[in-house]
């Protein structure tokens, strides 16, 4: 069935799924800048695991930055935020003029808190999602998909029904991007969230790819961060694997986007503000309202604060 798509957000990630999701449905993409603009005059390019060219239509590229824009009003089965973490509440105030009344909306990127500041903003709508696909910039409007993984959905206290989230996983698997419905969805969005936290600050103060940081003393580093990140979590109620089993996650993972330099060190860059609040500064307000500390998350929230000062 040809679904009806808004892919909110341009970067890397919405470039990815844009493009594949665009073979077979309707798809809508909402942008800013240089990338958004060059989706509308050269449609959409997808390279690395896969080899796509889709042309759009005029009427379904929005440019939200254009002279005198305003938000789209449009009747979207699925709208996918594929934007950074702090941008969610400005973006969220678009969303009830996208959606059909039964239209869902998941948010794809990084970062702890999110999904629950959606629920309150669109109840009834939210999918709990959480996507391990990897994926560059490339030039002009192309992305790069760098790493195959999958997609996780899961129903949220409040969101949306079950058999919705049954129909937009059917559509993300047709569109090859592997989508599977967990039953513990917190447990999935914090997992990929603590190797977030372990990886992409310390990427991004170190200036390196993702593989580089193995056999050096980073990797116990990112173990330190993981370490206290997974104690808070814990302490939260989250229900988490085994800490020798995040690690050996953590090392499959640098070894598989050994190549990637992480969206927090492509941010830093080109000086764009970063997710760092939403991942290890998360942690710190967390531990503070438990009654622990977390030391080395904070000390690394300073340092990427730092950096654009």
């Amino acid at each position: 069935m040809r679904v009806q798509i808004g892919v909110l957000g341009f970067g890397a990630t919405g470039g990815l799924f844009a493009t594949l999701l665009a073979q077979h449905n309707e798809v809508h993409v909402l942008a800013r800048g240089a990338r958004g603009a060059h989706a509308l005059t050269s449609g959409l390019r997808l390279t690395g695991h896969a080899d796509l060219e889709v042309a759009l239509p005029a009427e379904r590229v929005h440019l939200l930055d254009a002279p005198g824009a305003t938000p789209p009003t449009l009747t979207m089965d699925a709208v996918l935020l594929c934007v950074k973490a702090h941008q969610v509440e400005e973006v969220a105030a678009m969303l009830p003029s996208l959606l059909t009344p039964e239209g869902v909306v998941a948010y794809l990127g990084n970062g702890l808190g999110v999904v629950e500041r959606l629920a309150r903003a669109v109840p009834g709508h939210v999918v709990a999602a959480s996507s391990t696909h990897g994926a560059m910039r490339g030039d002009g409007s192309t992305s790069v998909w760098t790493g195959r993984g999958e997609v996780a959905l899961g129903a949220w206290p409040g969101g949306a029904p079950y058999a919705s989230i049954e129909a937009l996983a059917d559509c993300l698997d047709a569109s090859g991007l592997s989508a599977r419905i967990v039953d513990d969805a917190r447990r999935q969005i914090w997992s990929k969230a603590l190797l977030n936290i372990a990886i992409n600050p310390l990427c991004a103060l170190a200036g390196i790819r993702n593989g580089e940081m193995l056999h050096t003393p980073l990797f116990d580093a990112a173990v330190g961060l993981l370490m206290e990140a997974e104690l808070v979590g814990r302490r939260h109620g989250v229900d988490l694997p085994s800490m020798d089993e995040l690690v050996t996650t953590l090392v499959d993972v640098l070894d598989a986007t050994a190549e990637n330099r992480c969206s927090m060190l492509e941010d830093v860059r080109v000086g764009r503000p970063t997710e760092i609040d939403a991942l290890n500064g998360h942690i710190v307000n967390l531990a503070e309202q438990h009654g622990l500390m977390a030391t080395q998350n904070a000390q690394v929230t300073a340092l990427i604060h730092a950096l654009r000062r």
